[in-house]
């Protein structure tokens, strides 16, 4: 394997392994909302922890709220 097509593995093993961990937290954030109620809450220290940049890159938590 040369050094470009390394590269490229290496990025899709990191990739899949951040999906992971979004699916995961994305799953957090769902028990959360529907074990507390506090989805308002739960949006605003969303908004707080991330800046405005990050979070058009970050996970919406509005749909997860809303499927109680």
């Amino acid at each position: 394997m040369d050094s470009k097509d390394k590269m490229i593995n290496d990025i899709s093993v990191v990739i899949a392994g951040l999906s992971q961990k979004l699916e995961t937290l994305q799953a957090k954030v769902e028990a959360l909302c529907r074990s507390t109620g506090a989805c308002g809450h739960v949006k605003k220290a969303n908004k707080e922890l991330i800046t405005e940049k990050e979070g058009k890159l970050g996970t919406n938590i509005d749909p997860l709220c809303e499927k109680k």
